[in-house]
């Protein structure tokens, strides 16, 4: 028996461990309370079923004459590059310890329903994985100028044209924004940009119709205050998907953050044609990059001659739209104003 409590103890820690570094790794960088919440649980669950052997566990412990220590000593395996090789490691960790004492519980007397307890652990485990590493490995905001179309307030010009303009120009991600067309001539025009974004690279998320943003198969969603509710536009797109969130004020911004929005869209902050919204001005903006986790864009009213006040606020990410779809040059534009942003940034 003394042999069988070193392994449970060895398997227990181990488990206990891997499952920490994730744990931490979502309440600090992340910041994402459920997932911690289930995590810290599960952790404490682990601990928790073998407490009637502590000190058995404890008493037979013995990491001076473990002949494993030397063998991780020499590896090199262990070495990471990245949070998701962190994150896949210290499962596979933790679950291959949670099979270890499944087994051993199965195989031990007295100790049968133990063993069924961990194994309830572990495919609890093989989903929480795929929670984590989905949030891993999605795609973030970029830094520089979102895009968004306008056609009424492009000078003429086709969605697709300006599309195409402002992928020349180097932006990395579009909003597809329109109101005055039908759904059926969305859906044709949506499905070209998608072919167009999908080909060169750019995150295309959809303003508003999240049927629209599945039939084609966008990035993501962008929905408003008085849009669909976020959590049941989560359960239709799912987990791999983008949804952003307009925000108006402290209220708006915490909530979405709460709910499981990726992103949040901070504005309007200049007076605006294309916003029905009383502007919020650039203290409002100063709060999110003070105070919120999530990345976020700064939308409304924004110019090149006004850009500077919204960089020095805290913004990495900038909507400026009919700065952009009006010009005569759009990629031309975007080149200019990316630079301007750059400098901005670096004279902070």
């Amino acid at each position: 028996m003394i042999k069988t409590y070193r392994i449970l103890d060895a398997n227990v820690n181990r488990a206990a461990e891997g499952i920490r570094v994730v744990e931490d790794i979502c309440r600090f960088h992340y910041e994402d309370e459920l997932l911690t919440k289930k995590l810290r649980n599960i952790r404490h669950e682990i601990r928790k079923n073998l407490k009637d052997i502590d000190y058995q566990l404890l008493k037979h412990r013995d990491a001076n004459h473990d002949i494993g220590k030397k063998i991780t000593n020499q590896s090199k395996i262990d070495k990471k590059e990245n949070l998701s090789q962190i994150i896949t490691a210290n499962f596979k960790r933790a679950l291959e310890a949670v099979r270890v004492i499944e087994e051993i519980g199965k195989t031990t007397a007295d100790m049968y329903e133990i063993g069924k307890e961990y194994e309830a652990i572990r495919y609890e485990l093989y989903y929480l994985e795929k929670e984590v590493l989905v949030k891993s490995s999605k795609k973030i905001v970029p830094d520089g100028i979102y895009g968004i179309t306008f056609e009424r307030f492009s000078n003429g010009r086709s969605n697709i044209e300006v599309v195409g303009e402002m992928i020349k120009g180097g932006i990395k991600i579009i909003q597809y924004r329109e109101k005055d067309k039908s759904f059926k001539e969305m859906f044709k025009e949506a499905k070209v940009l998608r072919d167009m974004t999908k080909e060169a690279g750019v995150e295309f998320i959809i303003n508003d119709h999240v049927e629209l943003a599945l039939m084609v198969e966008a990035d993501g969603v962008h929905i408003g205050q008085d849009d669909w509710p976020l959590l049941e536009v989560r359960k239709l797109i799912g987990d791999d998907k983008i949804i952003g969130v307009s925000t108006h004020s402290e209220k708006q911004a915490r909530e979405a953050v709460k709910l499981g929005a990726d992103y949040i869209g901070v504005g309007p902050i200049f007076d605006t044609k294309t916003k029905d919204y009383e502007t919020v001005g650039v203290e409002y903006l100063q709060f999110v990059a003070q105070n919120i986790s999530i990345p976020f864009v700064a939308i409304g009213g924004i110019k090149e001659h006004n850009i500077d006040q919204v960089i020095k606020a805290g913004a990495k990410s900038v909507a400026l739209v009919t700065e952009i779809t009006q010009a005569k040059d759009i990629a031309r534009k975007i080149l200019k104003l990316e630079t301007h942003i750059s400098s901005s940034s670096i004279n902070l």
